[in-house]
């Protein structure tokens, strides 16, 4: 007998069919003899609708209620969950977030887990009942906050550590990880295996199967993680601390994301305090800058660029105009329909020439490179949106990541 945290997303439990499916599947591992904690999403696009009647209402709604209505999403599928496992005479009791323990900072919107009081969810356990968990809240004092995109699979993986569970199944849409997005590259494969660090960055670099918090809580905590289809009962990728299998590969996988903006900040002084400066006012309004490039074209001034998501730009934008005269600068500039290609592989660290080689396919296909990132295991590179898919294709190819149509066709089936 094990303690297993399974994890079902929104797509997963969308329909009342879906649920009761979700159901059948807990029955499984109940009839095993594994002790259970399941930790769901709201159905479907219920989120969206609720963030739609917001909109409703206000263009401005208070971070505060914002948590009250949508952690409300939740409450309803652990409810209905719980119901679907009752008429199949399993005992079971829904818990939220804050029922479960999960104590979180004093943020609204994006809370961080401080700290979870596992004692119900213990007592739960002991006395034989599967635990139903809502996902992607939890409370800090008296007030009730939600954890922000991807928070269903960080709940997860935080439980899975305060409960010591011997693995956490996350369950969605899709059979595993990919080498890319199978919906957009018909060559993509799934990974039997791939390292923490290398998912913490495919997360962080676009690919959603997984949050990157969640990621990280594995990899701090030591959290096994199984990544698996909740409709197909086929083996998903195992995510650990060293792959065991594919070592020879270099690149294990590509990510990408499209909708980036780049902005170029004119005739900053030559300053040492410069950079500081800048990205200080950014963040002090919650601006999230990834890529950063500076040019020094006389003794006096630079210019410098860094990359943002489109839907921040209004916002930076307005920032950087009202502290023009603090930071001393002449001109912004600003691209749009941008988008971010990167390769990722701990094989990169031992193997020199892997970023030449993508700069050398690129440069093949006339995909002219605005802005380059590196890290050990990573290499992103920011490129015209028009030629994002193109891109990823032949880089698909380059560094011989594709497999056998008919594979293929077989693991993307349920997309």
């Amino acid at each position: 007998m094990a303690r297993i945290v399974q994890k079902y997303g929104g797509t997963s439990v969308g329909s009342v069919e879906r649920i009761k499916h979700v159901a059948s599947r807990i029955e499984q591992s109940v009839v095993q003899g594994h002790e259970l904690v399941v930790v769901v999403s709201a159905m479907g696009k219920s989120t969206d609708q609720l963030v739609q009647l917001a909109g409703d209402i206000t263009d401005n709604p208070s971070k505060r209620e914002m948590d009250m209505l949508l952690s409300t999403g939740e409450q309803v599928t652990i409810s209905l969950l719980t119901m679907a496992l009752h008429e199949l005479g399993i005992e079971a009791i829904s818990l939220t977030g804050w029922q479960a323990g999960m104590q979180t900072e004093a943020s609204h919107g994006n809370a961080r887990i401080s700290e979870i009081n596992s004692k119900r969810m213990e007592e739960e356990l002991q006395s034989g009942k599967v635990v139903i968990v809502a996902g992607f809240q939890g409370i800090s004092g008296t007030e009730i906050t939600t954890l922000g995109r991807g928070g269903s699979d960080t709940t997860a993986v935080a439980i899975a550590a305060a409960l010591k569970a011997s693995r956490c199944d996350i369950y969605t849409d899709v059979t595993g990880v990919f080498t890319t997005d199978p919906r957009y590259i018909k060559s993509a494969r799934k990974l039997h295996s791939i390292s923490y660090d290398e998912m913490l960055e495919m997360a962080n670099l676009g690919a959603g199967v997984l949050h990157p918090r969640a990621v990280e809580f594995a990899k701090n905590y030591d959290v096994p993680l199984m990544v698996a289809s909740s409709m197909e009962d086929v083996i998903g990728t195992i995510i650990e601390e060293e792959v065991s299998m594919e070592q020879s590969l270099i690149v294990r996988g590509i990510a990408f994301e499209n909708d980036v903006t780049k902005v170029t900040v004119s005739g900053l002084p030559n300053h040492l305090n410069t950079l500081s400066k800048l990205f200080t006012t950014l963040s002090s309004h919650q601006v999230n800058v990834d890529i950063i490039v500076q040019n020094q074209y006389d003794d006096n001034h630079v210019n410098i660029s860094f990359s943002i998501t489109q839907s921040s730009l209004k916002e930076t934008l307005a920032v950087l105009q009202e502290a023009q005269e603090e930071l001393q600068f002449t001109d912004i500039h600003f691209e749009e329909e941008l988008a971010k290609v990167s390769i990722v592989g701990s094989g990169m660290v031992s193997n020199p020439g892997v970023a030449a080689q993508m700069f050398e396919v690129l440069a093949e296909n006339e995909i002219y490179i605005k802005m380059v990132s590196t890290s050990e295991i990573k290499v992103s590179v920011v490129i015209e949106e028009a030629n994002m898919v193109l891109a990823v294709e032949r880089l698909h190819e380059a560094f011989q990541l594709a497999e056998e149509a008919e594979q293929v066709q077989e693991e993307v089936s349920s997309l």
